[in-house]
């Protein structure tokens, strides 16, 4: 079974921020960008990045294990 690591990174850092409506995941070549809310981007980085790092082994388990999938996050730059 082929799962779309867009669509379950999308579902995964939904179940974890307070705004899962501001969401959004697209796919950059190997790479899926999440963008999340405002001030949410804590919340999907976990304690010393355990939520983010476990995302990314959950979506490489369930990805097709010929493609090398990575997840990392669109936070906005500081000035």
């Amino acid at each position: 079974m082929k799962t779309d690591p867009v669509e379950l990174t999308l579902f995964l850092a939904q179940s974890v921020v307070d705004q899962p409506s501001l969401v959004r995941a697209s796919r950059r070549g190997p790479t899926v960008i999440v963008r999340v809310g405002p001030g949410e981007e804590g919340r999907l980085i976990g304690r010393q990045g355990r939520v983010i790092q476990a995302i990314r082994t959950l979506v490489r388990a369930a990805s097709d294990p010929r493609e090398r999938v990575n997840v990392d996050l669109d936070a906005p730059r500081k000035p």
